[in-house]
C-alpha cells in the first residue's frame, strides 16, 4: 500500500526530528523527489543532498528535548497539503516556535515544501 499525503507529512516531521544521520537520509530519499525543493524564511534548498544538509544543520542547532510536532490534522486536497506545526520541548505549555507549511506532491512523493514561521521566542 502506498503512503497517503498525510503519511508523507508525518514522515517529513519524523525526518526533521531524526538524530541518526543515516535514518534521516533514508527517510528523505523515500519521501522526496530527487529534484525536491524546501524553502523557509531562513533557507532555500534544492535536491536531496541539500535538503539533508539543511535538516542536519537544523538538528545540530536544536536544543536537547526540542521537537517538531503537528498542531492539527494535515489538510490535503489534490496533490497538495497544508499543515500547522510547533517546535519546542514536548512538555512545554507554550512552544518556542509555530508555523505552517504547504507541500506539493508528484508521483506519490513530496516535491516542494514552502514553510512559514508564525512565532518564535529566540
Amino acid at each position: 500500500m502506498s503512503a497517503t499525503h498525510a503519511d508523507l507529512i508525518d514522515q517529513f516531521i519524523d525526518a526533521i526530528n531524526e538524530s541518526d544521520a543515516a535514518r534521516r537520509r533514508s527517510t528523505i530519499e523515500q519521501i522526496f523527489t530527487p529534484d525536491c525543493t524546501y524553502t523557509d524564511p531562513e533557507v532555500a534548498v534544492e535536491g536531496l543532498e541539500a535538503l539533508d544538509a539543511a535538516f542536519s544543520s537544523l538538528k545540530e542547532r536544536t536544543p536537547p528535548g526540542f521537537r517538531f510536532s503537528l498542531r492539527a490534522p494535515v489538510d490535503v486536497h489534490h496533490d497538495q497539503a497544508r499543515f500547522f506545526w510547533q517546535f519546542g520541548p514536548a512538555d512545554a505549555a507554550t512552544p518556542a516556535a509555530t508555523g505552517s507549511d504547504v507541500a506539493l506532491f508528484t508521483g506519490g512523493r513530496i516535491r516542494h515544501v514552502y514553510a512559514f514561521f508564525d512565532t518564535r521566542t529566540d
